[in-house]
């Protein structure tokens, strides 16, 4: 990434890191679930690498903020780290399946997912805005809500919580659902949609990665959500490993140099 002094950071870019900030603490295109038997020597952890700057895939190798918390896990708990890829509305199937062991995958919590799952302390929090075209700022200033009974065509991520708020909470306008945030970011570029739903990481990194084709985020967040692992509840070892790597990491202030890595201008 890319590292600019604060006078070349444009304002608007530079407020998502305020989003984020004094924090201590959703996802994408998958395949098949590779099957790897448990094993007490090996961590395996469920990704849907379609969420950057948070999980997603880099010359063939599963890279972001995920990978690097996983990789640190791995080494704390003693074991080696496996990423398997999972479909997004699969992920805890697969978990509760005992095809993996962790999703580790830009997951928020909800009471739906906590009934099933158990869930590590969170490690940031998120929430669902705005991307658009740098132009149509001014329309969509009073976020989300702004997109109510509007012509406006709103697209989404299939099966993320950013898909579900729309649909539950949005009226009158047309929503067109993606499967990946590549072909949702290039459908907003190419107009065919008027902005993106998403998780504010995400939308951040689009806008920064983007800045040359003028995308630009609404830094007002409609939701509050809370990005965390999932584990199986009965799991207790291993949700109890994890707490503790979280802690550690927030007790020796690694925990926002890593986040701050990661996601553009924090």
């Amino acid at each position: 990434m890319l590292r600019r002094t604060l006078q070349q950071i444009p304002l608007s870019l530079f407020l998502c890191a305020l989003l984020f900030a004094g924090l201590f603490g959703c996802t994408p295109q998958g395949n098949q679930t590779r099957q790897i038997a448990a094993d007490p020597s090996i961590l395996r952890v469920g990704v849907t690498s379609d969420a950057p700057p948070l999980v997603y895939r880099t010359n063939n190798t599963v890279v972001g903020l995920e990978a690097d918390f996983a990789k640190r896990l791995g080494k704390f708990t003693g074991k080696r780290v496996e990423f398997i890829e999972v479909d997004r509305d699969k992920k805890i199937s697969a978990l509760l399946n005992d095809e993996i062991d962790i999703i580790m995958s830009a997951m928020s919590i909800t009471n739906a997912r906590e009934y099933q799952i158990a869930f590590t302390a969170p490690y940031l929090r998120s929430g669902q805005i705005l991307l658009v075209r740098l132009k149509d700022k001014a329309k969509f200033s009073t976020g989300i809500y702004s997109l109510m009974n509007s012509s406006h065509v709103i697209g989404t991520i299939k099966n993320t919580t950013g898909d579900l708020f729309i649909t539950k909470t949005i009226n009158g306008v047309e929503v067109k659902q993606f499967k990946t945030t590549t072909s949702a970011v290039n459908a907003l570029i190419a107009k065919k949609i008027d902005a993106l739903v998403y998780d504010a990481p995400m939308v951040c990194h689009f806008a920064a990665v983007n800045e040359n084709q003028k995308l630009a985020p609404i830094l007002s967040l409609a939701t509050e959500e809370y990005l965390a692992w999932g584990i199986r509840k009965e799991d207790t070892d291993l949700l109890q490993q994890a707490n503790a790597f979280l802690q550690s990491l927030k007790n020796s202030n690694e925990l926002q140099g890593m986040i701050r890595a990661r996601i553009p201008y924090m």
